[in-house]
């Protein structure tokens, strides 16, 4: 599954270990596995990754920007507790952030429960009296998640994300821990990538292995094969002569999530054939089983029910993306081949009832 997700009522620090080692994060109060993400205009695949604290050692830059932050700041380790003060490096950082943001940091942490299976500490810098970063990071037996790093914009020079960052590292080592989960990277080069600086890093698998981050094949992915099933799709309209348009559909993980999931499109680049009667005409490939789909969709008209999290700007303002969550309608193929679908979007295109065609 592209999307899968788990709310445990508890969680022991080993089974906590144990959902890390398999490819699972955590968001808020639940547990999950993403595949794909939707951003920067792109579709990218999700890359798991992990540091050996036992083989880890800070290099001489990073221990001169501990020295330098220490120096001059006062640094805290503790339970997260957010606070009006916290909440504000938040909602300075928030605008950066991409894809679907929780609106505070309270919500981000716990989703405004008053607690969670979690153990869940934080690093804290203060200038005097003054909080001037402080990131958070989940502990489990043997491993550690860092979750989140946050610093106030007017002491950029002082690499604070970095540092509090290292922080944990340097907190996991003390404490015995083996595994450093910061997280996630993408298939491509992007922003993500600063987490790389901490030190030699493993990812996980499309076989479900460890291995070491060098030998990361971007053309194991899931994004690579949509990718290419994709172009295939929209060059095979274009040699019979059909108009389409190529979305990207960042609300696609809404089809995995709850009792309502079959209800909703769960295809991350849907093209658009046109509109009839029945909706929009959509077609795409599935990688879970390997087959294309055509079906007919349409807005959901009550998607602020089930969404919890704001869409970042650029869903918004990004001429790509597919904004609004969609219900499926008619499914008129599913895990098809290249050419049945193709058959079919050419007998649609005759009939008399089109509303509107996706160029129109």
């Amino acid at each position: 599954m592209l999307v899968q997700t788990h709310f445990p009522r508890s969680l022991s620090r080993s089974r906590y270990d144990q959902y890390l080692a398999s490819g699972w994060f955590r968001g808020s109060v639940m547990l999950y596995k993403m595949d794909l993400l939707c951003i920067d205009e792109q579709l990218f695949s999700v890359v798991n990754i992990r540091m050996n604290l036992h083989h880890h050692e800070p290099t001489a830059r990073q221990r001169k920007t501990m020295r330098r932050v220490e120096s001059r700041f006062t640094v805290t380790y503790g339970h997260a507790q957010p606070n009006a003060n916290k909440e504000a490096l938040y909602a300075q950082h928030k605008h950066k952030f991409k894809g679907f943001v929780h609106n505070t940091l309270t919500e981000y942490l716990n989703a405004g429960f008053q607690g969670t299976v979690f153990d869940t500490r934080e690093v804290c810098v203060y200038d005097g009296d003054k909080l001037i970063a402080v990131s958070y990071f989940d502990l489990g037996e043997q491993s550690m998640a860092s979750l989140l790093g946050l610093y106030d914009h007017d002491y950029t020079k002082f690499s604070l994300g970095t540092y509090t960052m290292l922080k944990e590292a340097e907190y996991g080592r003390r404490t015995g821990r083996k595994w450093f989960y910061p997280g996630y990277i993408l298939d491509k080069r992007s922003d993500f990538d600063y987490k790389l600086k901490l030190g030699p890093m493993e990812h996980y698998t499309v076989n479900k292995r460890w291995a070491k981050l060098e030998n990361f094949k971007p053309e194991t992915t899931t994004s690579h094969h949509i990718h290419l099933a994709t172009q295939a799709l929209v060059q095979g309209l274009s040699d019979m002569g059909l108009p389409a348009k190529l979305w990207l559909y960042p609300y696609f993980s809404m089809g995995y999530m709850g009792p309502w999931s079959a209800f909703f499109l769960r295809l991350p680049a849907p093209v658009e054939l046109g509109h009839d009667t029945e909706g929009m005409l959509v077609a795409g490939y599935d990688p879970e089983t390997k087959g294309y789909t055509l079906m007919h969709i349409h807005p959901c008209p009550d998607a602020s029910q089930f969404l919890n999290m704001e869409p970042s700007s650029e869903f918004q303002t990004g001429e790509v993306y597919l904004n609004h969550l969609y219900q499926t309608g008619d499914t008129l193929l599913a895990h098809g081949s290249l050419d049945e679908v193709l058959v079919l979007v050419a007998e649609w295109s005759a009939r008399p009832d089109i509303l509107l065609r996706a160029c129109d």
